[in-house]
């Protein structure tokens, strides 16, 4: 005889079954923010939030405050959003801020070497 109070919610460990694949550079170059990176993969897989919320272990509201940009989003769930939508658009746009982030500090400090 089977009990009804052992069973427990199996939460989905990655969304998709497949890898994340590469956004177009293009499309890369237009995004303004993570959480416009964020809401455009999800619109883009026409994923639901609750989907991804699933996905990733969170709330709706908390996925929904990441991808209108009241939240940040934490490091942490770079990868398993990217997972759960299916697309790298997200660690891609980290990637591309950092890359200029560390060339505009290095023409800096050649501009102020040469100035001085």
């Amino acid at each position: 005889m089977a009990t009804l109070g052992n069973q427990k919610e199996l939460r989905l460990a990655f969304g998709v079954h497949r890898a994340p694949t590469d956004a177009p550079a293009n499309v890369v170059r237009q995004i303004e923010s993570e959480a416009h990176a964020l809401a455009l993969s999800i619109l883009s897989g026409h994923h639901k939030l609750a989907y991804i919320a699933a996905c990733i272990g969170k709330s709706v509201s908390y996925v929904s405050r990441l991808s209108t940009g009241e939240r940040p989003i934490p490091e942490k769930l770079v990868k398993p959003l990217c997972a759960a939508t299916g697309t790298n658009l997200l660690s891609q746009y980290k990637a591309l801020q950092a890359a200029l982030e560390d060339c505009s500090t290095t023409r800096l400090v050649q501009l102020m070497r040469n100035a001085a």
